[in-house]
């Protein structure tokens, strides 16, 4: 068994980016890092970083199979969204991902970040000025703009302070015997 394993969704590249992070900054040789449309079950670890791309306000049902299926493990989230940042948008993409996490696992927090949109949404927006609010469209756009940037390097710098956190509240041996126990 592993002792940690990065898995992830991306379709852009933008959550691979941060799951590149997340594994250069774990400080074990026990860890692989892998695609979740690579994963076939047979990898397993104490924690788990699992990275995910919000689609319409949801994550794919690869990542919520795989969610669902940790019993017993440390747990934490990460990922990029194109239409925020926001501390309110990105606990909402947290919660997204705790709907389907089983109580028996221990949950080490999240880091979520903008990331770039390609092109063409950025067009479909253009194409929506003059039947909904032109100002709804100006921001829309506005916010893809500036995520054409994210990931950055604060962003990468801040997915790597935020691997450390989730490292140190990883419970010790002697509080796992406690959580068996009550559970």
């Amino acid at each position: 068994m592993l002792k940690y394993l990065v898995v992830y969704a991306s379709e852009t590249g933008n959550t691979k980016k941060i799951a590149d992070e997340i594994f250069y900054a774990l400080p074990s040789d026990s860890k692989e890092e892998i695609n979740i449309r690579s994963w076939n079950g047979r990898h397993d670890a104490e924690t788990y970083f699992i990275g995910y791309w919000v689609n319409r306000g949801t994550c794919s049902l690869e990542i919520i199979d795989l969610i669902t299926s940790l019993h017993g493990k440390n747990i934490a989230f990460f990922g990029t969204c194109g239409m925020g940042n926001d501390p309110a948008y990105y606990r909402s993409m947290e919660s997204i991902g705790k709907v389907w996490l089983p109580n028996d696992n221990v949950f080490l927090g999240s880091f979520f970040c903008q990331g770039s949109m390609p092109a063409p949404i950025r067009d479909r927006y253009e194409a929506m000025r003059g039947k909904v609010d032109d100002d709804l469209i100006d921001r829309m756009i506005a916010i893809f703009d500036e995520g054409q940037k994210h990931p950055d390097k604060q962003d990468l710098l801040k997915a790597n302070v935020f691997t450390d956190t989730a490292i140190h509240r990883i419970p010790s041996e002697e509080s796992y015997s406690r959580i068996r126990d009550i559970i």
